[in-house]
């Protein structure tokens, strides 16, 4: 099993209100990633903007250790957090994830491991090992905050399940899944 940390931390700017709080079938969507995965997950923690966020959902909440560098200032902070040597890194957001994808990226060694298609990497559903640490440090640094320039350089594919299901990143988007 394998530590999950979940990113909350964003604007949800194309939202527009805490997107991780929007509900689907009566659940906010952020409780229904923890549960989707919760029988392949040592451990669950949020990451988000302010510690405690979500404690009112039973998730433990810690804060960007550096705000503002969104996916990768979320990636920092739960590297540095974490005890295992692998994290699952998940969106908020992703409110059909199958708990089998775990066993694919798993399968697979490297220091990250992603989901790839024809569109670039699926980096916010994808497992990272603290080898990593200094190679995001580095990037961060640089002033480069891409995930996918992250994983060019140090990621191992794995191609999309047919079952994808990516990001709910608008209202509309969210309300087209409830009818």
């Amino acid at each position: 099993m394998i530590p999950l940390y979940i990113l909350a931390g964003g604007k949800s700017i194309r939202f527009g209100s805490d997107k991780a709080r929007a509900e689907l079938a009566g659940q906010p969507l952020i409780a229904r990633v923890a549960q989707a995965l919760t029988s392949v997950v040592s451990s669950t923690t949020v990451v988000a903007d302010v510690d405690d966020k979500y404690l009112d959902l039973g998730l433990r909440t810690i804060s960007d250790d550096e705000p503002g560098l969104g996916p990768m200032g979320g990636l920092v902070t739960a590297l540095g957090d974490v005890d295992d040597e692998e994290l699952l890194l998940v969106s908020c957001d992703m409110a059909f994830v199958d708990p089998g994808w775990v066993a694919l990226l798993m399968a697979v060694p490297g220091h990250a491991v992603a989901f790839r298609d024809a569109g670039g990497w699926q980096p916010l559903f994808a497992v990272y090992r603290r080898s990593v640490a200094s190679q995001v440090h580095d990037l961060i640094a640089a002033g480069e905050l891409s995930m996918q320039v992250l994983l060019d350089n140090l990621a191992k594919a794995v191609p999309v399940p047919a079952k994808w299901a990516g990001s709910i990143n608008t209202p509309q988007e969210l309300d087209g899944l409830r009818y």
